[in-house]
């Protein structure tokens, strides 16, 4: 970036300059391309392909489509319902050892890592040999426009995920609505809905708090 000093000229009469015109601004004080920073103060139009993060970086945010074929558990995230091993959904899905799993459609996308790059988190059903469907959340760093997945939550057995929202700025949060039920209730139905709120601490999504309200199907 080119830059333009600003100088005071002693003129000997007591360090006022008394009639002088200023000189105008050469062709030197200009940047490469042609933006005039004379004025201190730079402009540049943003890429059309890729997002401004906060922070001054630029980076391709990650979509909810990269997550049908991205990997989904490696030697540093273990899932909370998953099966050991190297896991990498196919289409949205991933099969094995008895054990189903399948990306829901449900997906935010935004900052959760702290870095200047949008992230992704979506909802996945692991499905075991019993009647067990084992809902959870999953966060992908977004590693230079490829999800890497990087926190993980379970939800619980049989608790559909309604939506899932990411709020980058002022905090790194996901908001997830999903239905499930009280600690008296039967395992076959769901009574309550339920808005929670995580923040991711790797390889963890904690829960902050959350809000109930009742639910009749």
């Amino acid at each position: 970036m080119a830059s333009a000093a600003v100088g005071c000229q002693d003129t000997g009469d007591g360090g006022k300059d008394s009639g002088a015109t200023p000189p105008k601004p050469s062709a030197s004080s200009k940047a490469p391309g042609g933006s005039d920073t004379s004025d201190g103060k730079e402009s540049a139009k943003p890429s059309p392909d890729a997002s401004k993060e906060p922070g001054g970086g630029s980076a391709r945010a990650l979509t909810c489509d990269q997550l049908r074929n991205a990997q989904l558990q490696n030697s540093t995230l273990r899932l909370p319902d998953g099966p050991a091993g190297t896991i990498a959904l196919r289409d949205g899905r991933w099969e094995g050892d008895g054990v189903l799993i399948e990306l829901q459609p449900q997906c935010g996308i935004g900052d959760m890592t702290g870095d200047p790059a949008a992230d992704a988190v979506g909802a996945i059903k692991v499905t075991t040999g019993g009647t067990g469907k084992f809902y959870g959340l999953v966060t992908w760093r977004n590693d230079a426009g490829t999800p890497v997945p990087a926190a993980a939550a379970s939800l619980g057995d049989r608790t559909p995920v309604v939506s899932i929202s990411v709020s980058s700025t002022p905090r790194r949060q996901a908001t997830v609505v999903y239905l499930t039920r009280g600690d008296s209730d039967p395992a076959a139905v769901v009574t309550i809905k339920r808005t929670a709120v995580y923040q991711v601490t790797e390889p963890t999504m904690v829960e902050l708090h959350h809000r109930d309200l009742p639910y009749t199907s």
